[in-house]
């Protein structure tokens, strides 16, 4: 291997002297750094992204979903056992139902309405809340931002909700609640803003008067890496009658999409590696013609095919991965600097973060350097079977 690597030293770029080579070579390294440092960056940058966008969804739903299969059935004997689970942080009883809401100049919007402890929202839910609320003795709505800018409310203002599918008398009038907004979140995911509010148990029990029982119960966990084990526990504890989903299932669809989105990303991104692999082919080749002498005189000391095959691999290897390697470099310094400086801005009304995110993972590193190392083989191969086909004779009287 030492014999062959010190002549692939030798017939770097051609050597001394050697313009088009050279020139194709330089090429080539910088095509494996920009197509290298492309996958890298556009990954770190997906990754970043889906990082945040799933701990918003796992602030505002929590780790683990327990709902009832059967509207019958009562949670309250299983919120009493997962509260005292040790490996369970919080738990949360929820009631839920889509309702109407009526706002200034009869502005109408439909919503979720989800009834909850007010009182555990700061505790329970990781999300931003504008202001820090208001104490009123009337009933309470929590709303999302986009929601109170809709409907041109504020703090301390009036709303009336009403649940349409809740009949509260024999002529089928649903009951109207007056409530006054307490707080205004921020969720900064999805549509949460624009859709989900929150009332009190109390008014959610006014309201839902067809709803008995609980719908669900909302759970958050100590640790988050125990999550398939735990969901694993609680399903052989509530054996079938209850349904138990981690945020990953009551989201499956973004989270594919997501993934699919990166695949394709960086299938179209493996279309750079490919042109600059064409040119290290085109560079191997003119090696191979600009060395014809020498590599006719190895073949005629007794080299054999297998060791000018390695060779030209090896010369391949040593161009691409020049280019490889300072591609990884400028784009780990890059992500580096940006989650430590934030160098690169990015509009807070638009993204709701103020940089960048960027989230480099190892598996990704192994997946981008296994691609380009098939594309360096693939280009050495091709290259080193011209030089195996030479004629030694025909070579050094080419040479002559």
């Amino acid at each position: 291997m030492k014999f062959q690597l010190m002549i692939a030293k030798r017939f770097m770029l051609g050597g001394r002297g050697s313009g088009p080579s050279r020139l194709t070579g330089w090429i080539s390294i910088i095509g494996m750094m920009v197509g290298t440092f492309a996958m890298i960056i556009t990954l770190a940058v997906m990754n970043g992204f889906e990082k945040r966008v799933i701990n918003k969804l796992i602030g505002f739903e929590g780790d683990i979903r327990i709902t009832a299969i059967n509207k019958h059935t009562k949670l309250d004997q299983a919120y009493n056992k997962v509260k005292n689970d040790a490996s369970i942080d919080r738990a949360m009883l929820y009631k839920e139902r889509i309702g109407m809401i009526i706002g200034r100049d009869d502005a109408k919007k439909i919503a979720t309405f989800k009834a909850v402890e007010l009182e555990g929202l700061d505790s329970f839910y990781d999300i931003e809340f504008i202001n820090k609320g208001l104490k009123t003795s009337s009933p309470e709505i929590v709303i999302g931002n986009l929601l109170a800018q809709r409907l041109n409310v504020d703090i301390g203002d009036q709303l009336t909700i009403m649940s349409p599918i809740d009949q509260s008398n024999f002529f089928g009038i649903p009951q109207m609640i007056d409530v006054t907004v307490s707080r205004i979140f921020h969720a900064q995911v999805l549509d949460f803003d624009d859709r989900v509010v929150f009332i009190s148990p109390d008014v959610g029990n006014r309201l839902f008067l067809r709803k008995q029982n609980y719908d669900g119960i909302d759970i958050r966990l100590v640790d988050r890496k125990n999550l398939v084990d735990i969901k694993m526990q609680l399903e052989k504890t509530f054996s079938d009658h209850l349904s138990i989903k981690t945020w990953e299932d009551l989201h499956r669809g973004l989270i594919s999409a997501m993934r699919v989105e990166r695949l394709g990303a960086l299938a179209v991104l493996c279309l750079i590696i490919l042109v600059a692999s064409f040119n290290l082919v085109s560079t191997l080749v003119l090696v191979i013609i600009q060395k014809i002498r020498e590599i006719a005189i190895l073949r005629a000391i007794g080299t054999s095919k297998i060791n000018i095959k390695k060779i030209i691999l090896t010369q391949g290897f040593l161009i691409g991965g020049i280019g490889v390697v300072i591609g990884i470099g400028m784009s780990i310094a890059l992500i580096f600097i940006q989650n430590q400086y934030g160098i690169i801005p990015l509009p807070a009304d638009v993204y709701f973060i103020n940089q960048l995110p960027m989230v480099i993972k190892t598996i990704d590193l192994l997946v981008v350097l296994i691609i380009t190392i098939f594309f360096v083989l693939f280009s050495g191969l091709i290259a080193s079977k011209r030089a195996t086909i030479l004629n030694i004779r025909e070579s050094l009287q080419w040479e002559k």
